[in-house]
């Protein structure tokens, strides 16, 4: 991997150069103090990922980016943040113009702790990078073998297709128009879905920009409670629920230790804790927020959400996983089918990283495999329809 660091203070730059140079298979090929001097050596080297500052003199990281993916938007970008409120809401800002994820700039007092917290984190993103890069590579390879290859008529899909069945034309006056066709949803069984009295949602690298293409198409009578755990650090995931409540025609809050949970009201856990759904006193359902260990290297953790929605719920349960790296989700996905409750996950096409999706796929676990573009109608249709 061939990365470029771009950070106007020297000392971030000799450590973030420091400490990719310690992986085997990543390299500096340069640095910069502004993202004017970053176009300009992107454009002469051309690297696989950028670490870029959020503020920055001359040209700062949102304009910097914004001129990065217009040029070279096969070029992934980090963002390196600080962790004051105006610094969270510029970040998400950049995640939503097209940047990968963000490292925020540790705390600590320890230089030490400090340099540990980075490396932890640089050594996630070249993987994440890696990834996406070959992953891309053999998607065109496997266009170019497509084309290349005649398909067999008789050999029939792994999948079955969820709704390759040309739409009926409406009627539209005088005359019948045909509506163009959606892209299909692929399945892996013919079991339907049954009632549903939540909706949890799993999501991590690439998550912000896809809860902010499915959330704001959520119809505002949403018949049951949604649950989400988005792999972030504190403050940013209060930022998310703020900027998707914005935009949508349902409640979206970050979810508050010892609240009940109502339909039609989404709860993004709190980002540094884990979410957990127990019944009270009364029977109703309640929020907990633990600072048990971290699952699968995070907290919050999907598994953690889901286990506890499966043991609540039992099968009543619509389980959703969406873009991210590594394998959180699976064996909560595991226990929510266990108990007779559907799951969906994003297609590898319009997922940023297919990795926790993929990893539910694998484990088939998966009843649909949906494209972004039809979640919204996916999750509203299995919901809907299991509350008539």
């Amino acid at each position: 991997m061939k990365i470029l660091v771009v950070d106007d203070t020297v000392v971030y730059r000799q450590l973030l150069s420091k400490i990719v140079s310690d992986f085997e298979n990543a390299e500096v090929i340069g640095t910069a103090p502004n993202g004017k001097i970053a176009l300009s050596k992107i454009e002469l080297k051309q690297p696989d990922l950028v670490l870029l500052d959020v503020f920055m003199p001359v040209m700062d990281g949102l304009k910097t980016l914004d001129q990065i993916k217009k040029q070279h938007p096969h070029i992934d970008v980090v963002m390196l943040s600080g962790m004051d409120k105006e610094l969270v809401h510029v970040t998400m800002k950049a995640l939503e113009a097209g940047a990968l994820d963000f490292v925020p700039k540790p705390q600590g007092v320890s230089v030490e702790a400090n340099m540990a917290e980075l490396r932890a984190a640089i050594s996630r993103l070249i993987l994440m990078a890696r990834t996406r890069k070959y992953s891309r590579q053999a998607r065109a390879l496997s266009r170019a073998d497509k084309r290349h290859q005649p398909v067999s008529p008789k050999q029939p899909p792994l999948l079955m297709p969820y709704a390759e069945k040309k739409p009926r034309p409406r009627f539209q006056g005088p005359a019948r128009k045909q509506e163009k066709t959606v892209p299909y949803t692929e399945t892996r069984s013919y079991r339907k879905p049954g009632r549903i009295d939540v909706v949890v949602i799993g999501v991590s690298t690439g998550g912000p920009n896809a809860l902010q293409e499915i959330v704001p198409q959520l119809d505002g009578d949403f018949p049951v409670p949604i649950l989400v755990v988005q792999h972030m650090p504190p403050m940013f995931t209060d930022s998310l629920a703020a900027r998707l409540n914005s935009t949508s025609s349902i409640r979206v809050v970050e979810g508050k230790d010892g609240q009940r949970v109502e339909k039609g009201v989404m709860y993004i856990t709190p980002g540094g804790r884990h979410m957990i759904i127990k019944k009270d006193r009364d029977g109703n359902k309640v929020i907990r927020l633990t600072d048990s260990p971290p699952v699968n290297s995070c907290r919050p953790s999907v598994d953690v959400l889901f286990q506890s929605v499966a043991a609540v719920y039992g099968g009543n349960v619509l389980s959703v996983i969406l873009t991210g790296m590594g394998n959180d989700g699976v064996s909560g996905v595991k226990a929510i089918c266990r108990k007779g409750g559907y799951s969906i996950v994003q297609d590898e096409k319009s997922s940023v990283i297919w990795g926790m999706p993929g990893a539910v796929a694998e484990a088939d676990e998966a009843n649909e495999i949906v494209p972004l573009g039809r979640m919204a109608s996916r999750i509203m249709g299995i919901a809907k329809k299991g509350n008539l």
